[in-house]
């Protein structure tokens, strides 16, 4: 249900930044706006609690984000609001971004990794990545020192583990299998 409704949110506010010539912007905004929601608790419950008006909500937003959001940003949180929701506003930051980069054709990865990768590392990724899929590879790493060595590469809805966990956690599963005589 919420990728439907974020799919249906999405494409109307790309629609429209594309008829404002401000696809890039839009993108950069709702996904600032979307970091500092996720980041702040209370801001969060502000924003999906039933009882709080729409436009305590949108100044209680504009507060935290302590910038002066786009009429066409505003507009569309306030939707998102008037609507009941706005409690899917990361789920429509992500399908918009996916939007935007099959506009451009290039795909983001989302990568976990026990610790930092260095500039090197982070271009030969890159480059490999690029070569597999025939397109052009935004890498967006994330520390995760639980994941013990190695790495998660998420491309959209694929998952590919070579992670040290996750190489213990499919040993730990054949093993619950293996029958003992």
């Amino acid at each position: 249900m919420e990728s439907v409704i974020a799919e249906k949110y999405a494409v109307a506010l790309l629609q429209v930044a594309r008829e404002q010539k401000t696809v890039d912007a839009i993108g950069a905004e709702i996904q600032s706006i979307q970091k500092t929601v996720e980041s702040n608790a209370d801001l969060k419950n502000t924003l999906e609690h039933p009882r709080v008006k729409a436009g305590e909500k949108l100044s209680a937003l504009q507060g935290f984000l302590g910038q002066k959001l786009s009429t066409t940003m505003e507009n569309f949180l306030l939707l998102l609001i008037v609507k009941k929701r706005i409690k899917h506003l990361r789920a429509v930051a992500d399908y918009y971004e996916k939007l935007l980069c099959e506009i451009k054709g290039k795909v983001v990865a989302r990568v976990l990794t026990a610790i930092s990768l260095t500039a090197a590392q982070k271009q030969v990724l890159t480059n490999q990545l690029s070569r597999m899929l025939g397109l052009t590879v935004e890498l967006r790493e994330e520390v995760k020192p639980g994941l013990i060595g190695g790495m998660m590469v998420y491309l959209g809805d694929q998952r590919m583990d070579g992670s040290v966990l996750g190489q213990l956690e499919r040993m730990k599963q054949r093993l619950v299998r293996v029958e003992i005589e």
